[in-house]
């Protein structure tokens, strides 16, 4: 493990003290900082500069945060740094970075497993997930999966971890029991994230696509025998999805067609399509299912979807590549 302790600082406004409520943060790839966002004013407070002196300077990225995620008691900000080959631990409470953990090379995403007190982080140019120790946060395990393997989601008995592997077109199961590989299977190309119902026995696989003329889709699974149920072409290159309240519907951001695509998941057909900014990626939600957020990369802003009726209420300018989201 490699400290870097002090290695924050807030770019303007005042600190985030332990007042979280109607905050988001936002993953800013192309700057090396997090945009924490006010979601009465509907506007940026404030950034975390996460380089300080002459490395933040420097106008091409050192570190690349790229996915976020909160411990339990919301205290800890964890964030993987995919230029840099390691995640970030900010202490949300006295407002700086009180950790930096070396892991594999372009981490990508990361789940806390509660059940082995682990971190589990993919690195995509190292094929491989590193667990990490909650406690002393030290390595556990190197473990070997597919080709770039790219998002993980944990089940809902944290027993199993998922695993996109987009350059092996596969999904790996990881036993966190044993830290070790349990199954690997195809399921079809280009797996990039996945979400999974509340129950857990349902799998959804979003396939993107690097060609215009393939277009991307959905593969759907059943989690008890990891069989595919089904697969739903959508859109041209679509990224991310999220459930919607009754998990009827799943919202997808498509970078090619710049849109949410909404997708009725019995029906197995498009309803609706939200346009939005350039290049969306990264999706999320609030506790109370009133808004969609979605980062658009080359705009370099926040739309804000209303869940109600399905329209943008606003684009809020942001860092550069805006990528992980968080709601607090």
């Amino acid at each position: 493990m490699h400290k870097m302790v002090e290695r924050f600082d807030i770019c303007r406004g005042e600190g985030m003290g332990n007042n979280f409520k109607n905050m988001i943060f936002i993953a800013n790839m192309g700057e090396d900082t997090i945009s924490a966002l006010n979601l009465i004013n509907m506007h940026e407070v404030y950034k975390i500069r996460l380089n300080k002196g002459l490395l933040y300077k420097v106008k091409k990225p050192t570190l690349g945060p790229h996915h976020m995620m909160l411990d339990y008691n919301k205290k800890y900000l964890y964030i993987t740094n995919c230029h840099n080959g390691s995640i970030s631990i900010v202490d949300l409470i006295q407002n700086k970075v009180i950790d930096d953990i070396c892991v594999g090379s372009c981490p990508s995403h990361m789940v806390i497993c509660k059940k082995n007190k682990s971190i589990y982080v993919s690195n995509a140019d190292s094929n491989s997930i590193s667990a990490i120790s909650l406690e002393n946060r030290t390595l556990l395990a190197q473990i070997p999966v597919g080709r770039m393997p790219h998002d993980i989601k944990l089940s809902r008995d944290h027993q199993k971890l998922y695993v996109t592997n987009v350059g092996s077109n596969t999904l790996t199961i990881i036993d966190t029991l044993k830290n070790d590989v349990d199954q690997s299977i195809y399921v079809n190309p280009n797996p990039y994230h996945i979400t999974l119902n509340k129950e857990g026995n349902l799998i959804f696989v979003v396939n993107t696509s690097f060609s215009r003329r393939r277009g991307g889709s959905i593969t759907v699974l059943d989690s008890k025998d990891m069989k595919i149920l089904d697969r739903i072409r959508v859109g041209k290159m679509p990224v991310e999805a999220i459930l919607g309240k009754d998990e009827s519907v799943l919202y997808i951001t498509d970078a090619e067609l710049n849109a949410v695509h909404v997708l009725n998941i019995k029906e197995k057909k498009l309803i609706d399509r939200v346009y939005v900014g350039r290049m969306p990626g990264s999706i999320e939600k609030d506790e109370k299912n009133q808004y969609l957020f979605v980062g658009n990369m080359q705009d370099n802003s926040i739309t804000i979807i209303t869940l109600q009726n399905l329209k943008c209420l606003k684009n809020i300018p942001v860092g550069i590549e805006p990528s992980g989201i968080i709601c607090i």
